[in-house]
């Protein structure tokens, strides 16, 4: 595995900061969305992780 493939994941699991780089990026790959996307999904249904990983789940699936 490089260093390139490791990402950390956030201190606080419950919640999505989009402000804060290392845990936008842990999130769009967990999620597997784009950051445009993470960001919309966190604007619609605020920051708990669980409302946002449903919120780009029903996206998907449109």
């Amino acid at each position: 595995m490089s260093i390139d493939q490791f990402v950390a994941a956030p201190a606080d699991l419950t919640k999505v900061d989009v402000c804060f780089r290392p845990d936008m990026r842990y999130w769009t790959r967990v999620l597997d969305v784009t950051e445009v996307e993470l960001r919309k999904a966190e604007m619609a249904v605020g920051p708990a992780s669980w409302d946002v990983r449903v919120e780009t789940r029903r996206h998907r699936r449109k």
